[in-house]
């Protein structure tokens, strides 16, 4: 649509000024349609940073470091090894007559300049049991039976690739620079894919933790693989986290990973693949109703976001204190009550009718935080699961083949589920590589 002056407009015909009006409104349907990929329901609010005010107005808050953040103070350490910088000169003057009048410590932690690898020629007895004739080769249970890569250099390749989020290329090139590792971007993603081979065993036991366990935070995000949309799930539990990649976003995901009759509570939005769990408890996503209300523009809808938001905000405030079985019960029938009585009101209004279409055919599946003790209102937790996977597909664009897939799936989960219980990612990426490779 071209911009043209005021004085232009007065020289037009009326059958002309009509069809530059028709050209700007579908001009606008089409920007409305592209925004619409960035900010809509499904949209958390931190995605979009730049539609936030940088100060929250009437706040005297500043903003600065979280709560319980360490700063760049490092401790003091103490069996170090000592070093006394002397000087033979004055810097000003050159002057040779100069005296020590008082010294000051520091402590600086520093790397080799140069860290090159250690390559081993390993020479294996291959023995023959006398007794029953078995024959089998030596193990030290330190270096991998197979291949030219050792555990410590195959810990670093996937530190680098998930924790600094490292594309293939640059893994390579980080290698050979910080360490003269002479890697092809091939050989890079065949440290990953032995890996992830021998991280097997654990993502089966992680599935089957999942399935047993009593409340699930579940959410799912698109992911191109070779062109086509599939789709990432995140299962969080309160110490795990399994991410799978399947090219549906149907309910036989549902069933794959937690089977027919799961009966735990799970968290999740308003997809209809999660009718599917008929034995399970509920808890739709109150962030995702609410940005919905929010988008609401009449004055109509402005009111109805309000009542929603002060239905949330007491649900908050009631799980804030201890409360018996009969008091959530109770609590649970009068907030259902209100939330009907206020769909019931608001559906008068055609722009609010899609929304209280949402909140009705789950009615019964909103306030279970009330009913039941330590449950979320939100389902956060898998979205905040789920971002990792996101900043990844920002970066790579799309899997390439269905092997990266499985891969990918296999490695992220575990690594997210040992940050999840605070365990250190070195330690149980040496001790999983040993135990299933040397």
């Amino acid at each position: 649509m071209m911009l043209v002056d005021r004085q232009d407009y007065k020289k037009k015909s009326k059958d002309e000024l009509i069809d530059d009006i028709q050209d700007a409104f579908n001009e606008i349907d089409r920007l409305k349609r592209e925004l619409r990929k960035y900010k809509n329901p499904n949209t958390p609010s931190s995605a979009n940073p730049h539609l936030k005010p940088d100060i929250a107005p009437h706040s005297s808050k500043r903003r600065g470091a979280p709560k319980g953040h360490l700063g760049n103070t490092k401790k003091w350490f103490l069996d170090v090894e000592k070093i006394h910088i002397t000087a033979d000169e004055c810097p000003g003057c050159h002057s040779k007559d100069i005296e020590v009048i008082t010294t000051t410590t520091q402590q600086v932690e520093e790397i080799p300049a140069e860290i090159k690898p250690v390559v081993q020629e390993v020479i294996r007895d291959v023995n023959q049991c006398n007794k029953c004739k078995l024959k089998f080769v030596a193990s030290d249970g330190t270096i991998p039976r197979q291949g030219r890569f050792g555990i410590n250099l195959m810990v670093l390749t996937i530190m680098l690739r998930f924790i600094v989020r490292g594309v293939m290329r640059k893994t390579a090139s980080f290698l050979d620079a910080s360490f003269a590792v002479k890697l092809a971007p091939a050989s890079v993603q065949a440290i990953i894919s032995r890996a992830a081979q021998a991280g097997n065993a654990e993502y089966d036991i992680l599935k089957m933790r999942i399935r047993a366990s009593q409340r699930l935070h579940i959410d799912e995000t698109s992911f191109s693989v070779l062109g086509q949309k599939w789709w990432v799930w995140i299962f969080r539990s309160d110490t795990d986290k399994l991410i799978v990649i399947r090219h549906s976003r149907g309910n036989n995901v549902l069933e794959e990973i937690l089977g027919k009759n799961y009966s735990g509570i799970v968290h999740c939005d308003c997809w209809r693949a999660y009718d599917y769990l008929v034995n399970a408890t509920l808890q739709r996503c109150w962030a995702h109703l609410l940005r919905k209300s929010a988008e609401l523009t009449s004055v109509a809808g402005k009111h109805f976001h309000d009542k929603l938001t002060a239905l949330f905000d007491e649900t908050k405030a009631f799980n804030s204190k201890e409360r018996t079985p009969q008091e959530r019960q109770e609590k649970y029938d009068n907030m259902t009550a209100k939330l009907q009585k206020i769909t019931k009101y608001y559906a008068l209004y055609d722009d609010c009718k899609a929304v209280t279409k949402y909140i009705n055919f789950h009615i019964e599946s909103w306030f279970t935080c009330i009913k039941h003790e330590n449950v979320e209102p939100t389902n956060n937790n898998a979205e905040q699961a789920i971002r990792e996977t996101v900043i990844v597909r920002k970066i790579i664009g799309a899997f390439r083949s269905t092997h990266g897939v499985k891969t990918y799936e296999t490695l992220a989960s575990l690594i997210a589920t040992w940050q999840s219980q605070q365990k250190d990612i070195r330690q149980e990426l040496h001790r999983m590589l040993t135990t299933q490779l040397c």
